[in-house]
């Protein structure tokens, strides 16, 4: 399966972008419009798109955070609707390896369900990536002290680009967040605004942050690879 860029989603649930949820913040309601952007010009880029859901069972706790989140068979559990694209499939729970095939030629849309934060530990999720030519995801979504971070060392680890929309990712306030952003420049991440991943910006940025866009000639060779 030969793609120039993937769009990588991780845990777009309720739980963490509506008003009222258990791990509602108002940062989150940002980064859903910056979400909404992505998956307008993947809608209309016909770029793939591969989703996440996380999946918590009722007596058990989150990994997320110390409140309830993403307990099945809830409310705030479900995507976000406007995550949802028309063209999709969800492969469900289930950890094995078997994997229809040719699925970005049937589907723009692929959701796994997981127990687990790292997409790397779902076996379905492992192989899809595994099969994939070389090219660049967009990371944006929810956990970047776990699932965040994971994708990206994961993917760098295979040799993927890996670039991250700054205002689309949602940290939680976890405690090792800091250290997180390190993890992923120092895995050679990019990180970038929404904007510029949409329309890509030949000029340089002023990095302000360790979530500050490298955008530029940094962002194009992400792109080329």
């Amino acid at each position: 399966m030969v793609h120039e860029r993937i769009l990588l989603d991780i845990e777009t649930q309720r739980d963490f972008f509506e008003p009222g949820r258990s791990c509602y913040s108002p940062d989150a309601s940002r980064a859903a419009q910056s979400i909404y952007r992505l998956f307008s010009w993947a809608r209309i880029d016909h770029i793939p798109v591969i989703s996440t859901v996380l999946r918590v069972r009722a007596n058990e706790h989150g990994p997320l955070t110390s409140a309830p989140h993403c307990v099945e068979g809830t409310d705030g559990e479900k995507k976000l609707s406007k995550t949802l694209l028309r063209h999709r499939i969800n492969l469900g729970l289930r950890n094995v390896t078997d994997l229809p095939g040719n699925l970005f030629a049937k589907y723009q849309q692929v959701i796994f369900e997981k127990r687990d934060t790292d997409i790397l530990a779902h076996a379905r999720l492992e192989r899809l990536i595994t099969e994939l030519a070389p090219a660049t995801f967009v990371l944006c979504g929810v956990g970047v002290s776990h699932g965040l971070v994971q994708a990206t060392v994961g993917l760098r680890n295979r040799g993927f680009g890996v670039i991250v929309a700054s205002d689309a990712i949602v940290d939680l306030g976890h405690p090792l967040r800091e250290m997180a952003y390190l993890r992923m420049e120092a895995k050679g991440a990019i990180f970038v605004p929404t904007s510029e991943i949409i329309t890509p910006a030949p000029r340089r940025r002023r990095r302000k942050t360790h979530v500050a866009a490298k955008s530029g000639p940094a962002l194009q060779k992400a792109w080329r690879k």
